[in-house]
Parts: structure tokens; C-alpha cells; sequence
């Protein structure tokens, strides 16, 4: 890719602005996105200015919300005119929102200088919350009525199509704008021209609401297979639609999401290479804190049992991969269910069916593991505590598998993301309850008080 670029990275570095504008002709916007991190602050600047209008819009709506109000504070004024003419009205509602934050008189000045109609649009488009179906849609989709013809429609096609973010579908509405029906470019032409709308439409059309969550919007568009879904008001009247480009931004944004969840990180929508280092504190801390508490327990544990491990020192020798591999069963069986109860693979009315199964699961892992384990332990001269080693591992296993496993059936049962807590609760539990295992078996087996 940079060597495709090469050429007008040279150009950049030359202030060559006459060859830069005939290189900017052939590059793909998606090429510059790619390298857009790499590049000195100022060639992005002279890049947005010198792209053709297209090209130059694509680019910015790609950016983050910041960067995006900090070009249109500082690009030159008939270049700002331009990106708000030629964003698409969601893109467009985004940018304005991003710089309505930063600078509010600007963000004023800017919603002026649009035309009437697009100002209504993108005021309509604002009142949504970003993450719901009305903050994701587009009011630019073509409806017609059930009683035009498909001569009528492919007529008025010609004219509504350059304003239009898609035209593969086209959706019917009725006199109050309310959604009826859809059918698809393809039904268009293949039909006879003086066919009428509502015999070939399909009245079954899958919708959602403008407070629809946006998970829940890509969840339908990929369970369906939907380039495009049509988004209606809380009257039935069709106001907007999602489109599969504005999906796999949403489905980066979750998948984002829920990684840094699992990683006990308290900002989900966390950009890395945009935070602070105290950004980065803050959300990392508190979950650290939390662990680190539950840690002083084990320690605590540990002194309770001072007496058992002074003893029998090689005990102690085990406690770290005893509590490493309780740990881990638990976060592995957690992140499946996790991820089962997010794909709808699992429901919580099948804890049961999750329970009798990660229980045959737990103790095959437990069996195969404290096999493996008593090799070891045998292996190190200390045979007496094979038995020991080997059941509590078991029984460790076993456990922290079925917590793993339960622990985000209960969690969703009472409305907690079970993404956000499950394993650091799975690795304190599981820490917590290996130590207090293990010992408890050794004072059992070694006969020791």
C-alpha cells in the first residue's frame, strides 16, 4: 500500500501541490484512511483540502467525531461548504454533533449556513441517540405509493435516485407515510410496466423502530442477510433507513465493545491511539482495585492455613498452577456462554440444559488436567501429595467451570451486562475458592488438624 502511495507521500513531503492534485484523481479514499494515522498532522490538512469534493467527504466521515470538528473549525470555508454538501444527512447530523461539543458557535454558524430543508432533516436526525436505529438511519430512501404503476415508479426513480442512498430497495408507503410494503429494484424490472405497485410488493416487511438498539439493528440485518432495513416512528410512519455500511461500523463498534469488557476496561468505546495516558488509568483502575481486594482474601486464606503449609511445605508449591488453570477453565467456559446468550444461541430458560452440560464438560477437563498434574507431582518426589493435587484439582476445575458458566445467565437474568464483569468475578471466585479446595482436601487426606 505505501508503495502504491509512494508517489504522493513524495508529493506531500515536496509541497508539490500541482502534482498532488493530479495523484489525488486516482487514489482511492479507503488508500488514504489506511495510512491516515502515519501522516503529519499538516498533510491531512493540505489531503482534505486538495481531494476532490467526493473523495474529501468520504475521507472526513470516516474520521472520529474530534477530528471531524477540528477540520471544519479550521478548514478554509469554501472547502466546510463543500463536505456539508455532499455528506450523506447521517453523516452529516454526526459531524454537526461532534462539533455542536467542541465549539457551539460554531456548530450554530455551521447549521446556518445549510438550506432549509437539510436543517430540518438533520435536526430530525439529531433528537436520536447514537446508539438507537434513529441515530444510525438516513432519510434519503426512495417510497412510493401502492397504486402508482411501474412505469410511474421507474419515471419517478430516474429523478429521486441521485438523492437517494440506495435504490435497491424502494419501500411503499400510505397517504400518512405509513410503511406497507417493500419490493426491490429486480421486481421492478422484471414486471410488466403497467403492473400496479401493490401487486408485486411484499407486505411483510421487517422494520424497527427509531429506539431500537443499534446491536439489535445488526443482529436483524445479519440474521436476514439485509443490505438495508427500513426504520419507522413509534405511528408506523417509515422515517429513515439503515444501511449494511452503517452496520459494520456498529458491528466494529460492539465487537470493541465487548473485548474491552472482558478485559475489566471501563470505556468501551476506548480509542487507544486518541487516549491519555490518564484516560487509559482511569479506565483500567477500578476493576484493578477490585481484583487486587480480593486478592488480600487469598492472602488471608493462605494465613489460615499457615500451620497445614509449614507442615507440609511442597503444598505450597501447587497453589500456582492450581489457581492459574481454576482461572482459566472459568474464563473459557464464561466467554462461551457469554457469547452464546449475545448471539441468542442461548436463552436464560436454558440455564438447565447449560448447567447438566458444562458439568459432564468440567469434569471430563478436571480428569484429563489432574491426570496430567499428578505426572508432575510424582515426577518431583513428593507422591504422598498426588492424591491431593489431583482431586482438588478436579474439584477446582469442575467448579470453576459450572461458575463460569452460570455466572452470565445469572448476571443477564438481573439486567447486568454479563461482558463487563464475568471474568474478573470468574478469576476471583475461582482464586478464592481453589485456595480454600485445596487446602481443605490436604487437611482431610494428610490427616492433619
Amino acid at each position: 500500500m505505501e508503495t502504491t502511495l509512494s508517489p504522493l507521500l513524495q508529493a506531500l513531503e515536496d509541497g508539490d501541490t500541482l502534482k498532488l492534485k493530479s495523484l489525488l484523481e486516482e487514489v482511492h479514499p479507503q488508500d488514504l484512511l489506511e495510512l491516515w494515522d502515519e501522516l503529519k498532522g499538516e498533510h491531512r490538512y493540505v489531503l482534505l483540502t486538495l481531494l476532490p469534493k467526493d473523495k474529501a467527504a468520504e475521507v472526513f466521515s470516516n474520521l472520529p467525531p474530534e477530528a471531524q470538528a477540528e477540520y471544519l473549525k479550521t478548514l478554509p470555508p469554501w472547502r466546510t461548504q463543500e463536505l456539508l454538501q455532499e455528506l450523506s444527512l447521517d453523516d452529516l447530523a454526526d459531524a454537526l454533533q461532534a462539533v455542536e461539543e467542541e465549539d457551539p458557535e460554531l456548530y450554530r454558524k455551521l447549521k446556518e449556513a445549510l438550506d432549509p430543508k437539510t436543517r430540518a432533516e438533520v435536526e430530525e436526525l439529531t433528537q436520536y441517540e447514537e446508539d438507537e436505529a434513529g441515530g444510525l438511519m438516513t432519510p434519503e430512501y426512495v417510497a412510493v405509493r401502492e397504486g402508482m404503476t411501474v412505469e410511474e415508479v421507474l419515471r419517478f426513480l430516474r429523478r429521486a435516485a441521485p438523492d437517494a442512498e440506495t435504490i435497491y430497495y424502494l419501500y411503499v408507503v400510505d397517504e400518512a407515510g405509513r410503511l406497507k410494503g417493500v419490493l426491490s429494484l429486480r421486481d421492478l424490472i422484471v414486471a410488466d410496466p403497467k403492473t400496479r405497485v401493490r401487486e408485486i410488493m411484499n407486505p411483510k416487511v421487517v422494520h424497527v423502530r427509531t429506539d431500537t438498539d443499534q446491536e439489535e439493528v445488526a443482529r436483524l440485518m445479519a440474521d436476514y442477510d439485509f443490505t438495508v432495513l427500513p426504520v419507522v416512528d413509534e405511528e408506523g410512519r417509515l422515517v429513515g433507513i439503515v444501511t449494511v455500511d452503517d452496520v459494520l461500523d456498529v458491528l466494529e463498534e460492539e465487537a470493541t465493545e465487548d473485548i474491552h469488557r472482558l478485559a475489566a476496561v471501563d470505556v468501551p468505546d476506548l480509542v487507544y491511539s486518541q487516549a491519555s495516558p490518564i484516560i487509559l488509568w482511569l479506565a483500567r483502575v477500578r476493576w484493578l482495585v477490585i481484583l487486587i481486594l480480593t486478592g488480600m482474601v487469598t492472602s488471608s486464606i493462605l494465613q489460615g492455613f499457615e500451620s497445614l503449609l509449614e507442615a507440609v511445605t511442597a503444598l505450597a508449591f501447587y497453589v500456582p498452577v492450581l489457581l492459574g488453570t481454576g482461572g482459566n477453565t472459568g474464563n473459557q467456559s464464561a466467554t462461551l456462554i457469554i457469547r452464546a446468550l449475545a448471539t441468542r444461541d442461548l436463552d436464560l430458560k436454558d440455564w438447565r440444559r447449560v448447567l447438566l452440560k458444562e458439568s459432564v464438560v468440567g469434569s471430563l477437563l478436571g480428569l484429563t488436567l489432574a491426570l496430567l498434574l499428578l505426572g508432575k507431582v510424582v515426577l518431583d518426589g513428593h507422591a504422598a501429595l498426588a492424591p491431593v493435587v489431583g482431586l482438588a484439582l478436579f474439584l477446582l476445575v469442575l467448579f470453576a467451570n459450572l461458575v463460569g458458566a452460570m455466572l452470565p445467565v445469572v448476571l443477564r437474568r438481573f439486567g447486568v451486562d454479563p461482558a463487563l464483569v464475568s471474568n474478573p468475578l470468574v478469576a476471583t471466585l475461582s482464586d478464592i475458592s481453589g485456595l480454600l479446595i485445596y487446602l481443605t482436601v490436604a487437611r482431610l487426606l494428610l490427616n492433619l488438624a
